[in-house]
């Protein structure tokens, strides 16, 4: 089951400068070695060409939560001072000072946490390019971050916060010259716990693997019978709330009384999803990444935001059906 995990997503974003832990060493992928005889890309695509494919952030499908987290944990704060404030004024009650300053302690790093999900980017594009063998991350500073897909040392990150032994998540760390170094990382959308999770996560970073080392042919036809469906245009506009609302929803899909027993706090997450998405900027590539990814007008593996394979889906539609009758 997919799992939140907000490891990153701060200002500092992942921890780099830093050794690579026994866990990252032992979860090491081969790009040239099967990671899994399985394909899955977990609904994360924005566009997918022969020259690029283009996916979202580790962040993406948790986008609100940690804004409710930070407005709720603010707004109590904000209470907490406002009555210290006014017993200490009015009634001269000098305990209240220590509760005063504990709110302003807590308001600072709580209105943090709300600042670095809203007012910032709508998500944070990932792109692999199999021509030149390059990969581009949007960063959290608006930068782009460029590294050869040979030289990222891909492998999956244990946050060991989180259900099931910790948040997993598949990290391509480009390293330092000593080979132990972690100098900067990028993390892929698909966020899992738990030994399922992480066969889970080795048949997503499979698919871009495919991709990569075998084309755009390879990749989808591993896929099968899953249909291809890509996500809405959000390299150009917002998405809708009910959109929204629809990805919190999605990681319990095949599971409806789960999903009805947690809307009491997806409703909400959704809402402020939508306020993030509202107050944030929609991240554009540089001219200079687009024309390191021209794509030809008549390329035949092109998907642009919005496909969707119906024949697939008519096709996985039909064998459930038939499955249910028999």
């Amino acid at each position: 089951m997919s799992t939140f995990s907000a490891y990153g997503m701060g200002p500092k974003g992942f921890s780099t400068n830093r050794r690579l832990n026994d866990y990252e060493r032992e979860h090491r992928f081969d790009i040239k070695k099967p990671a899994s005889d399985k394909a899955l890309y977990d609904l994360s695509l924005i566009k997918f060409n022969s020259t690029f494919t283009e996916c979202v952030d580790k962040w993406y499908s948790m986008r609100g939560f940690v804004a409710m987290a930070g407005a709720v944990v603010s707004a109590l704060m904000i209470y907490l001072i406002c009555v210290s404030l006014y017993e200490l004024l009015f009634k001269g009650y000098l305990e209240n000072l220590a509760l005063l300053l504990l709110g302003a302690v807590i308001l600072w790093w709580s209105a943090k946490f709300l600042v670095s999900d809203a007012f910032t980017y709508t998500h944070y594009p990932i792109r692999f390019n199999r021509k030149n063998r390059q990969v581009y991350a949007f960063r959290r500073n608006g930068t782009v971050f460029k590294a050869g897909w040979d030289e990222l040392y891909w492998t999956i990150y244990n946050t060991k916060v989180g259900l099931g032994g910790g948040d997993l998540n598949v990290m391509g760390h480009l390293m330092d010259k000593d080979g132990i170094t972690v100098k900067e990382s990028i993390g892929l959308s698909l966020v899992d716990a738990g030994e399922a999770g992480r066969q889970n996560l080795r048949q997503f970073f499979e698919f871009f693997r495919l991709y990569m080392e075998e084309g755009p042919g390879a990749a989808l036809e591993a896929l099968k019978p899953t249909p291809l469906i890509m996500l809405p245009a959000i390299d150009r506009q917002r998405e809708s709330w009910f959109f929204g609302w629809e990805r919190l929803t999605g990681g319990m899909k095949g599971l409806p009384l789960l999903q009805l027993l947690f809307q009491p706090f997806l409703l909400p997450i959704s809402l402020f999803r939508w306020i993030v998405m509202r107050t944030s900027k929609i991240p554009q590539w540089p001219q200079w990444v687009e024309d390191e990814c021209r794509v030809e007008p008549d390329d035949p593996w092109r998907r642009e935001p919005g496909f969707r394979d119906e024949e697939a889906i008519a096709a996985v539609k039909a064998t459930a059906g038939a499955q249910s009758n028999r």
